[in-house]
């Protein structure tokens, strides 16, 4: 009984033995060597990824189609066209709102407030999603054209402007542009059609007329003055149509552009001590008239004085032209 015991233990431990033996030979013949007559042996796996939401993109700003610079127009307001040209990937109909500024780099910036000076501000610009291509950048399925306009008024800062186009999308990511352009010096004025002195009798002095510049520009000014009868540089303040001479020399007309001197004038030297006189010629007086910074009101004007003297020799009615003109005022 005990020598079958020991020969049933021997079996099994020689079947262990034979297992071992071919466990080794099977698991050492399926190692790969990383190197193969010295090239590196490489697997590819595919990787894969599906974009959502992308964030939109402004290609393109320009304003007034590439303009270097705004002339704006005197006592009303200019359209500014800025336009951009936007992209999403996730079609055009995920660009939900596209807005600008336009302002005045020096004196103002994205964020500060609405003013007629310095910055203007378009909520929700014009969106054009066809159309075909503009600046070089064609029309398709993701790209839209979006126009901000600007009704800028005449007295706007003469500096450098820029405008920020803003796009934002569903998810509001959003992307934004830029376009600098300078708006122009603006010299303009506004006076009434007439001077009328009324019914002056001859060897008088008339009551002084107050004669109201404005400023429709957006420069400090001077004035520039000159006048003439019936031609230009012909000496005269006035023709008339009775009397031996019928002309008013250029000189007794006269004007003062700081002080009003109310009441009659009591001699013709008092007149001439107080008021300057109209020449042919143009000449440059100080105004220092600001332009117009309230955005309720206008508050750039002044007054001018005027009189006139009738000489002896002239009759009838009288008539004749003073040319007011705007001058940058020095230093400004």
């Amino acid at each position: 009984m005990f020598k079958q015991n020991v020969k049933k233990i021997s079996v099994v431990i020689s079947l262990l033995f034979l297992e071992a033996v071919i466990l080794f030979f099977m698991f050492s013949s399926f190692v790969i060597s990383p190197v193969v007559g010295g090239i590196e042996q490489n697997v590819s796996v595919t990787t894969l990824l599906n974009i959502g939401n992308n964030f939109p993109e402004v290609l393109n700003v320009s304003v007034d189609y590439g303009a270097t610079a705004i002339t704006l127009i005197a006592n009303s307001t200019k359209l500014v066209n800025c336009l951009g040209v936007v992209r999403d990937w996730n079609l055009q109909a995920d660009i939900k709102l596209i807005s600008a500024k336009f302002f005045d780099t020096s004196n103002s910036s994205y964020d500060s407030y609405e003013d007629n000076n310095s910055n203007y501000y378009n909520a929700s610009c014009n969106l054009t999603y066809d159309f075909t291509s503009f600046n070089s950048y064609s029309d398709d399925e993701y790209t839209l054209l979006a126009n901000c306009t600007f009704n800028v008024w005449y007295y706007a800062n003469p500096q450098t402007w820029k405008c920020t186009i803003v796009a934002n999308d569903s998810s509001n990511l959003q992307d934004s542009g830029n376009y600098t352009i300078n708006v122009s010096e603006l010299l303009s004025i506004g006076v009434p059609d007439t001077i009328n002195y009324g019914t002056v009798n001859a060897t008088k002095v008339s009551d002084e007329n107050i004669t109201t510049v404005l400023n429709y520009g957006n420069v400090r000014l001077n004035l520039s003055i000159r006048g003439y009868a019936v031609n230009e540089a012909d000496n005269l303040s006035m023709n008339c149509t009775l009397g031996s001479s019928k002309n008013i020399s250029v000189g007794y007309e006269k004007y003062n552009l700081t002080v009003s001197n109310p009441g009659d004038m009591a001699t013709l030297a008092q007149f001439q001590s107080l008021y300057a006189n109209l020449t042919s010629n143009i000449t440059i007086k100080r105004f220092n008239l600001n332009y117009r910074m309230n955005e309720t009101a206008h508050e750039a004007f002044n007054s001018t004085y005027w009189r006139i003297y009738v000489p002896r020799g002239v009759a009838g009615s009288c008539s004749g032209k003073v040319v007011i003109g705007a001058s940058k005022a020095w230093g400004s």
